[in-house]
């Protein structure tokens, strides 16, 4: 059983037999530090990776085609196009997609994470919080899942079957594991070595009465409007309350007309995703 004391060993232990956490996004983020940092520094970055090249060269495609422009086939030249932080957005998401994807026996955790990372991306663009950071942080908020997952497959199936009757999955969690998929979910960020607000953002996804930072804050919210917009759809999504500490620091109106735009793209986006 993980209990506090022995959660990094073990999580060392078994980190291992878990995909490797893409470097590229390790960088992506030093860079998402430096305003000054260069297109062509990213794009030689990225430009061995067919999925991530493909990705800069539809984007710019897309738009050039919108005005009859003929296509380009330079992945510089389109990610000059499309601007650098649409192009940091279209790097990190390919490279989490991969790493969660990876693993056939996680599909609605590869879902419901891209739902979250949606979410807490249109969120972020409202308060002031790096859009670049909310996706990351929404993409791996449930990655202690993961790691339950490899663990003890056939035990963690009868925990989600068991909280997708009453919704108690954290408790159910504990019971079985000792600790919460949360609280693992921290820790392997740390072991990653991922900036400590990523850690933290994912190990209090599901307080509901903390607010330790603007990033953690979009991430819980987040979770939570997933559920409520069953994003994507599923007996899973029990929504009872909502972090009112975390929409007070956000700064959240839910009445606005940004608020009711905001849901509009969300369900848009998730709905034009291909898993």
């Amino acid at each position: 059983m993980l209990t506090r004391s022995n959660l990094a060993t073990e999580v060392a232990k078994l980190i291992k037999q878990l995909p490797p956490f893409p470097q590229v996004v390790v960088q992506i983020l030093d860079m998402l530090h430096d305003e000054d940092a260069s297109l062509d520094a990213i794009t030689r970055l990225t430009r061995n990776d067919p999925v991530i090249t493909s990705s800069v060269l539809a984007t710019a495609n897309h738009i050039r085609r919108l005005h009859a422009q003929p296509d380009v086939y330079d992945p510089f030249l389109a990610a000059s196009l499309i601007g650098l932080n649409q192009f940091r957005r279209i790097v990190v998401s390919a490279a989490l997609n991969k790493f969660i994807g990876q693993d056939k026996g996680a599909a609605f955790l590869l879902q419901h994470s891209r739902a979250v990372a949606i979410v807490a991306q249109e969120l972020a663009m409202l308060c002031g919080v790096s859009p670049e950071k909310a996706y990351i942080a929404g993409i791996l908020h449930d990655v202690g899942q993961l790691y339950f997952h490899v663990l003890d497959p056939e035990r963690f199936q009868a925990v989600q079957a068991q909280s997708a009757l009453d919704g108690r999955l954290l408790d159910h969690e504990a019971e079985a594991f000792g600790l919460d998929h949360a609280v693992v979910g921290g820790e392997l960020a740390r072991q990653w070595e991922l900036p400590e607000a990523f850690a933290l953002a994912i190990e209090a996804h599901h307080e509901m009465l903390v607010a330790t930072s603007p990033l953690q804050a979009v991430v819980n919210v987040a979770e939570s409007l997933t559920r409520a917009l069953d994003l994507p759809p599923s007996p899973k999504n029990h929504l009872s309350r909502i972090n009112l500490v975390a929409v007070a620091h956000l700064g959240i109106d839910w009445h606005s007309q940004e608020m009711h735009d905001c849901f509009g793209r969300c369900r848009a986006r998730f709905g034009l995703l291909k898993f």
